[in-house]
C-alpha cells in the first residue's frame, strides 16, 4: 500500500526540499530525510580497499553517540541501482523508508530515526562528496560512486551540505501542512452564464483567471489510481469542489488500521485528519479511532517544531471540533505556543530561537486566522459559530493573534522578491510563493494586494510562472514538473479562488455531506453547505441525505426560503388560519402540504402572487425574474428604474424591470455579458448563493 505522505512530509526545499511549501515546506525539516526509491534485488558487498569495476563504496555515518553504523563497503553494483537500493540491500531489515518514487524516502536507519534528535534532525545523502538534488530512489549509481549516509541535527549544515536554499539534496525529506470557481464536481465548467455571474462571480480576481488551472490540475489528478493520491492531492480534490474517489478513502483507512491509530509524528495525523474531513469521512470515527482525539493528546506535538501545533489547529479548525479542557493541548494553549514562537521581525521559525522565514510564517498565519478575525469582527458571536469554536480562546488572546498576523504580513512583504516571488534561504521556488499565497487567503490578505505587487508582478503571477507547458508546476524557475511543487500551486489556486469568491477558507470545511456532494459546483459548495446548516434550505431526501444541486427551486421552495429569511417581518399564520381566511386562494396550496404556512405568509405580506386567480403552481420552476420580484417584495428593496442597460431589456416584464435593477444594484442576483436572462433557471445551488446574500444584506441592514 502506498504510504500516507508524512502531512509535511514531502521533499521539501531545494536540497532537502527543505522547506517545501506547505506540508512539505513544515516538514521542512525532515526534508533532509531523503526519499528513496524501490529495492532493488539482494546482494552482496566485495569487502576490499578502495574501487572495482562494477561496485560503489558506501558508508552509513550516525550521530556522534552512535558514530559510524556501517564503515566504507564494497557493494556489487546491479542493473538499476540507486543510492537508496544499495543501502536497503546490504543494510536488509535494518533501513526503514516510506512512501514511493520522488516520495518515498528514508525515515530511519539502524534504529536511529528522523526526529529523535530534535526537529532538524534525519538522514541525508552524498554521492562522490555532493548532495545530489534528488530522492536517493531516483539517484542512479555508476561503478567507483561513494555513497555516504549521514545523520544530520541541523538540516543538513553539521555534516558539510551546501545551504538548502542552494544546493539541491533531497537525500531528505521534511514534514509540512501542507473551489474553484465556475467549475462543477467533475471539473467541468458550471452552469453557463447564470451560474457564472450569480455563483462564481465573474469579477473575482481568482475566479476570472485561475478557474482553468484548477479545472485542469483536477483532471490531472483524477487520471491517477485513488489509491496512489496523496493526502494532499485527495484534499485539493475535496476543496476544489469536487469529490475524492470512494477508493481513496477505503486506502486510508487501511493504513490507519495498519497503523494502529497511532502515528510518531503529529504531522502524519494531522494530514490524515485533514485529508478524511474533506473527503466527507469523519476522523473522530474513522477506521475505528478517534484521530482528533490523537491529535489534541498527542505527547510529540512539537517534535518536529512549529510544525506540530500549525496544523494541529488547521485540523481541529476544520471541523469545528471540540477539544475538552482537560486535553494535552486546547486551543488556548496552541495559540499561546505559536504567539511566543513569534520574533520580533514578525517572522516564524522552525523552532525558538532561531530566524524565520517564509514558509512557516504563511503557515502560522494560516493557522492564527480564525483567531484573529475574532478579535477583529464585528459579530463573534457569528464567527465564533462559523470558525468553530474560535472564541473560546478570550479576547486578549484573540487580540495578540490579530496583532500577530500584522505583523507577519509585514514581514512576508519586506522579503517579497522583486519579480513577486518568494525564496527558502538563497533558493526561490514555487512552493514558498505557494504557500505565502495560502496564508494570506486565510487571513483574508489579498495576494495580488498592493503590498504584495512588486517591480516585477504580483505575488499570483510569480507563482503562474512556475507552470510547464504541460500544466504541471516546477520546484525551481525553468525547472521541469514536479508533483509536490504542482500539488502546492493547485492548493494556493484553491485558497485564493476562495478568497476572490467569498468562499470559506481552504481549510474550513462543511459539516455536512450529501449522497450528491459531487453534483454541486466548485463556486456553489459552501454556499449550500451554510444554507443547509442555517436551515435556509433543506435536503431533498433524509436517507441518504440528498440537495438535487443542480434541480431548479420550485416556486413552494423559494416562497419558503423568503420566509425563513425575513420572516421577523412578516405575520404567523395560524394553525386554525386558512386559505380563505388570509385571502388567499391557491386551491393548488393544501393546508397538508409542507409549503402551505409559508406560502400564505408571503401572499399575505404580497411578496408572491398566484400564477392566476385560483393558482400559485407551488412545484413550478421559478424564473431569475420571478425571483427579483420576490426578492425585492421581501426585503422592501427601492424599486430602481436605472440600473443596468440589460441586452435582453425588451423580454423583462416592465412591472419587474425595477426590481431586476434593485437586486442587481444591491448584487444579489446579477446577469452575464450584460444580458439579466429572465426567462432563466434558478437551481438549488444557485438560490443557495442567493440566500447567504441576503442573509448578510439583513445582518447589515
Amino acid at each position: 500500500m502506498p504510504y500516507i505522505r508524512s502531512l509535511f512530509h514531502c521533499p521539501l526545499s531545494p536540497s532537502l526540499r527543505k522547506y517545501r511549501a506547505w506540508p512539505l515546506t513544515l516538514l521542512l525539516i525532515i526534508a533532509m530525510l531523503a526519499g528513496l526509491a524501490a529495492p532493488a534485488a539482494a546482494a552482496s558487498d566485495v569487502g576490499n580497499n578502495g574501487t572495482a569495476a562494477g561496485t560503489v563504496v558506501l558508508s552509513v555515518i550516525g550521530d556522534a553517540k552512535r558514530g559510524t553504523l556501517l564503515p566504507a563497503t564494497q557493494v556489487v553494483l546491479q542493473d538499476g541501482d540507486t543510492a537508496y537500493s544499495v543501502l536497503e540491500r546490504t543494510l536488509p531489515g535494518r533501513v526503514q523508508s516510506s512512501g514511493s518514487g520522488e516520495t518515498l524516502y528514508v525515515s530511519g536507519i539502524d534504529g536511529l530515526s528522523e526526529l529523535d534528535l530534535g526537529p532538524k534532525s534525519g538522514w541525508m545523502y552524498e554521492v562522490g562528496g555532493a548532495y545530489p538534488a534528488g530522492s536517493a530512489s531516483m539517484y542512479r549509481l555508476k561503478p567507483g560512486d561513494a555513497v555516504v549516509w549521514r545523520y544530520t541535527l541541523d538540516l543538513g549544515a553539521d555534516v558539510g551540505a551546501p545551504d538548502p536554499g542552494n544546493s539541491g539534496n533531497t537525500g531528505g525529506e521534511a514534514g509540512g501542512e501542507g473551489s474553484s470557481g465556475g467549475t462543477t464536481g467533475n471539473g467541468d465548467a458550471g452552469d453557463g452564464g447564470n451560474a457564472g455571474s450569480d455563483g462564481a462571480p465573474s469579477g473575482g480576481a481568482a475566479g476570472a483567471a485561475y478557474g482553468d488551472d484548477i479545472a485542469a490540475l483536477r483532471k490531472l489528478l483524477l487520471a491517477k489510481p485513488a489509491t496512489a493520491l496523496s493526502e494532499w492531492e485527495a484534499f485539493a480534490l475535496a476543496r476544489s469542489g469536487g469529490g475524492v474517489p470512494d477508493a481513496y478513502l477505503a486506502e486510508l483507512a487501511a493504513q490507519v488500521k495498519a497503523a494502529g491509530g497511532t502515528f510518531r509524528k503529529a504531522t502524519d495525523l494531522e494530514r490524515i485528519v485533514l485529508a478524511a474531513r474533506a473527503a466527507g469521512a469523519d476522523p473522530r470515527a474513522f477506521a475505528g479511532y478517534d484521530l482528533v482525539a490523537a491529535v489534541y493528546n498527542h505527547a510529540k506535538l512539537t517534535l518536529q517544531g512549529a510544525n506540530g501545533p500549525i496544523f494541529a489547529l488547521l485540523a481541529l479548525d476544520s471541523g469545528g471540533y471540540d477539544v475538552p479542557a482537560g486535553a494535552v493541548w486546547t486551543r488556548a494553549k496552541l495559540v499561546d505556543w505559536l504567539l511566543a514562537l513569534q520574533n520580533a521581525d514578525g517572522s516564524f521559525p522552525l523552532s525558538a530561537g532561531e530566524a524565520g522565514n517564509a514558509d512557516i510564517t504563511a503557515m502560522a498565519l494560516a493557522a492564527l486566522a480564525p483567531y484573529a478575525i475574532v478579535a477583529d469582527g464585528a459579530d463573534a458571536g457569528a464567527v465564533a459559530k462559523a470558525e468553530a469554536g474560535a472564541a473560546e480562546i478570550g479576547s486578549v488572546r484573540a487580540a495578540s493573534a490579530a496583532s500577530a498576523i500584522d505583523r507577519a504580513v509585514l514581514y512576508l512583504s519586506s522579503v517579497q522578491l522583486p519579480d513577486g516571488g518568494f525564496k527558502l534561504e538563497r533558493d526561490a521556488n514555487s512552493e514558498t510563493a505557494a504557500q505565502v499565497v495560502i496564508g494570506l487567503a486565510a487571513a483574508g490578505r489579498d495576494p495580488a494586494g498592493s503590498a504584495f505587487v512588486k517591480a516585477g508582478g504580483s505575488l499570483p503571477e510569480a507563482l503562474l510562472a512556475y507552470r510547464t507547458t504541460d500544466g504541471r508546476f516546477a520546484h525551481a524557475p525553468g525547472g521541469a514538473a514536479d508533483p509536490i511543487a504542482t500539488e502546492q500551486a493547485l492548493l494556493a489556486l484553491i485558497a485564493y479562488d476562495r478568497y476572490a469568491t467569498g468562499a470559506s477558507r481552504l481549510y474550513r470545511i462543511a459539516a455536512e455531506r450529501f449522497a450528491d456532494e459531487r453534483q454541486i459546483a466548485g463556486w456553489a459548495s459552501d454556499a449550500v453547505h451554510e444554507a443547509y446548516a442555517a436551515k435556509l434550505l433543506s435536503g431533498t431526501s433524509a436517507s441518504p441525505l440528498r440537495f438535487e444541486p443542480k434541480r431548479g427551486i420550485t416556486r413552494a421552495e423559494f416562497a419558503a426560503l423568503l420566509v425563513r429569511l425575513a420572516g421577523d417581518r412578516l405575520a404567523p399564520v395560524a394553525e386554525t388560519d386558512s386559505v380563505a381566511d388570509s385571502n388567499v386562494s391557491f386551491a393548488d396550496v393544501p393546508p397538508s402540504a409542507w409549503y402551505y404556512a409559508a406560502v400564505v405568509r408571503a401572499a399575505r405580506a404580497g411578496i408572491v402572487n398566484g400564477v392566476s386567480a385560483s393558482a400559485f403552481k407551488p412545484g413550478d420552476p421559478i424564473t431569475r425574474e420571478q425571483m427579483a420580484v420576490m426578492i425585492g417584495r421581501a426585503f422592501g428593496l427601492s424599486e430602481s428604474s436605472s440600473g443596468t442597460a440589460w441586452r435582453d431589456a425588451a423580454s423583462i416584464r416592465a412591472a419587474a424591470l425595477p426590481y431586476v435593477n434593485a437586486v442587481a444594484d444591491k448584487g444579489i442576483l446579477l446577469g452575464a455579458a450584460g444580458a439579466f436572462d429572465p426567462a432563466g433557471k434558478v437551481t438549488r445551488e444557485m438560490a443557495a448563493m442567493t440566500a447567504l446574500r441576503l442573509k448578510n444584506l439583513t445582518l447589515a441592514s
